[in-house]
């Protein structure tokens, strides 16, 4: 008899066959169906226990990769050749520099601290994290290992760095809250002085030439020798890369250069030169030159 839930005999024999049962014609129906769901289970209890497995050695496997990927990864992060403020390969006198993360930066002596001294920030210029005092005291030393300690064994100066001391410099900080107040005031002066460069483009692309001539005369160029003549008194370094700037930013980049719609491009141009080789009438914003 062959009910919903209980295949042929047929289909019973076939398959306890391909389960590879031996001495199944001698049962009954009834026992060859129980015999076969027996062992279905265990294959499929088997084939379950073997999928664990291999997913457990699996996940171990990226697990111990990871953490050694992750180890290897947090240890190379400081093993730079490069130092990070000059870009030119780390010499023989260095300073190594271990972040709170845990992260190491190694940079030339001498290129910290003459950016230190040069910009009066006592921080690393990757991440802006200040020095303590004892760093910076390190840094007016030249430390190597010797027997596994750190000894001091060379002093800035005797290792061929004419520098300052950077402790002591840092005890005179109103000299650089003065230069700092130098530079501000001489970046306002380039952006002004941007900006009425700016105009003469605007009149150099305008086709209203008699109305630009006028602007020029009377209003942009005297506003640009002004400001201008400020900038080189102060820094004359920076005003000549800054007027460098200008000119290029006047004759437009290679793939687009500007159109002279007025004709006053070549006026603007020697205005520019002139303006460059005139001496400054201004005085200083202090009482010395910006560094």
């Amino acid at each position: 008899m062959e009910t919903r839930s209980c295949p042929s005999m047929d289909e019973l024999h076939g398959l306890a066959r391909v389960m590879g049962m031996k001495y199944f014609r001698h049962l009954s129906k009834l026992e060859l169906h129980q015999a076969l769901q027996r062992q279905m289970h265990h294959a499929k209890k088997a084939q379950e226990a073997s999928r664990k497995k291999k997913g457990k050695k699996k996940r171990k496997a990226k697990k111990y990769w990871w953490r050694k990927t992750k180890k290897n990864t947090k240890r190379d992060q400081g093993l730079n050749t490069v130092d990070p403020i000059m870009l030119t390969e780390l010499g023989p006198h260095t300073f190594r520099f271990v972040r709170p993360n845990g992260t190491v930066v190694v940079y030339n002596l001498d290129s910290l601290i003459a950016y230190i001294l040069a910009t009066g920030d006592f921080s690393e210029p990757e991440t802006r994290i200040p020095f303590p005092d004892d760093m910076l005291r390190q840094l007016d030393t030249e430390v190597c290992p010797r027997r596994g300690t750190l000894s001091v064994i060379l002093r800035a100066k005797a290792a061929g760095l004419e520098l300052q001391s950077v402790v002591t410099a840092k005890a005179n900080k109103a000299q650089f809250e003065q230069q700092k107040i130098k530079r501000d005031g001489l970046l306002g002066l380039e952006r002004c002085a941007g900006e009425v460069v700016t105009e003469m483009l605007q009149v150099i692309e305008d086709e209203d030439s008699e109305e630009g001539e006028m602007r020029l005369v009377m209003e942009i160029f005297p506003n640009f020798a002004d400001l201008y003549s400020q900038l080189k008194m102060n820094d004359p370094e920076y005003a000549a890369q800054c007027h460098k700037h200008y000119l290029e930013y006047l004759q437009g980049p290679p793939n687009r250069p500007t159109v002279d719609e007025s004709g006053l491009y070549q006026v603007v141009v020697e205005f520019m030169k002139q303006t460059a080789e005139r001496p400054s009438h201004h005085r200083f914003y202090g009482h010395s030159r910006v560094q």
